[in-house]
């Protein structure tokens, strides 16, 4: 299998110039401008870690004078970083990513949760009658990214 590549997104603040950097399809960090900073200091910042995945005070950050010194900067504290990740930490942001992108749709769609409902049951956008407990398992086969 080949290992993935770090790949920047631009993110989606359009009052804030910056990225989001990924590690495949985990988002493991960001670079961009920094709000609110007085003139005189470093009008760039970049912040490493994903949660769930890395443990709290596991990530690191910094701020520099440009983009490409915080790029440099976010590269070199990810080799540090990135031999102390396991799969399986990887795993649990894709879990909590595509359980809340299905919770979100359930909601724009105006569905209930199963909590939501005095029987405990509810119907999910694709059709398919929900109970807590089958949750999890509805979402890894039916609602993942990727």
């Amino acid at each position: 299998m080949t290992e993935p590549i770090l790949t920047r997104k631009p993110h989606d603040n359009p009052h804030q110039e910056g990225w989001d950097v990924y590690y495949g399809d985990v988002r493991i960090g960001n670079i961009s401008t920094r709000a609110g900073v007085p003139k005189d200091v470093d009008q760039w910042g970049w912040r490493l870690g994903f949660y769930p995945g890395t443990d709290v005070g596991a990530g690191s950050n910094g701020t520099g004078e440009s983009f490409e010194e915080c790029r440099a900067d976010f590269e070199r504290a990810w080799l540090k970083l990135k031999p102390t990740i396991t799969d399986a930490d990887y795993e649990r942001w894709r879990t909590e990513r595509d359980d809340t992108a299905w919770k979100y749709r359930m909601w724009s769609e105006k569905r209930l949760l199963p909590t939501q409902t005095r029987d405990d049951r509810s119907r999910c956008f694709c059709g398919v009658i929900l109970t807590n407990a089958s949750i999890p398992g509805h979402v890894r086969t039916a609602h993942t990214e990727g």
